[in-house]
């Protein structure tokens, strides 16, 4: 999602300020306002109810003003100026998102990977702490794409890896929840206890954020978690990498 900066939105608030001003003066100061076919014309009234032209705008939005030096006239160039700043401002910032240059698909994929959040049945049921990180963990060491940010952390100097753009952040959720399922033999559904992994994937460059979750049979969990793990993988590689800029 595009989100303009503070400065912009100040920008278009003048704009608006700026209008209702107009509004505010042409009320108190004798003016008239004529509608036409899409065409509007401002005049300046005075005490003998003489009326000069003051600008006019066409169906296009544009406006000639014929009084330079009255104040709706000065109020009006105002107005134009900043609404043309806002645009083109925004035009600048589309056009340096469009030059950056995207990563190639062979440049790796930098991952934060956050030790996954347990439920209180999970971790009564793990065997031993930090089981299930590693478990995870496993899946993502030695892929050809994706780096994960602490796989190099014993080495040190040169030989550690620079990063220079952010990672991406994956954040893991397991959890053991009670669940049915239907009996292949006798049709009948009956109750299980499932392991779910879940996580939530953000791109901060550019800003995106994905969520994925895969279950099964807790006597089952390896494969779930490598199922899962598949997924994350896929979101990384396919819906993340190929906005990501080049480092």
């Amino acid at each position: 999602m595009f989100i303009e900066p503070l400065c912009t939105m100040r920008l278009v608030r003048s704009a608006s300020l700026t209008a209702a001003c107009m509004t505010i003066l042409a009320c108190s100061t004798g003016y008239v306002t004529s509608n036409v076919n899409g065409e509007k014309k401002v005049y300046r009234v005075d005490e003998q109810g003489a009326k000069t032209l003051v600008y006019e705008t066409d169906q296009t939005g544009k406006s000639t003003i014929h009084e330079a030096d009255d104040p709706i006239a000065k109020q009006l160039v105002v107005a134009q100026g900043t609404a043309e700043e806002v645009g083109a401002g925004k035009n600048e910032q589309q056009t340096q998102a469009g030059l950056v240059p995207k990563r190639q698909p062979d440049d790796p994929i930098y991952v934060d990977l956050a030790p996954p959040v347990l439920d209180d049945n999970m971790q009564r049921a793990e065997r031993s702490k930090g089981v299930v990180a590693e478990q995870i963990r496993r899946e993502f060491v030695g892929d050809p794409i994706i780096k994960l940010t602490d796989e190099h952390n014993d080495r040190s100097g040169l030989l550690r890896p620079r990063i220079r753009v952010e990672a991406v952040e994956v954040s893991p959720k397991v959890s053991l929840k009670e669940a049915y399922r239907i009996d292949r033999k006798t049709g009948k559904r009956s109750k299980i206890l499932a392991v779910v992994f879940e996580a939530t994937i953000v791109s901060k460059m550019p800003p995106a954020s994905y969520k994925v979750s895969e279950s099964g049979h807790v006597l089952k969990n390896v494969e779930v978690s490598k199922r899962f793990a598949k997924q994350v993988k896929q979101v990384i590689l396919e819906k993340i990498g190929p906005n990501i800029p080049a480092q």
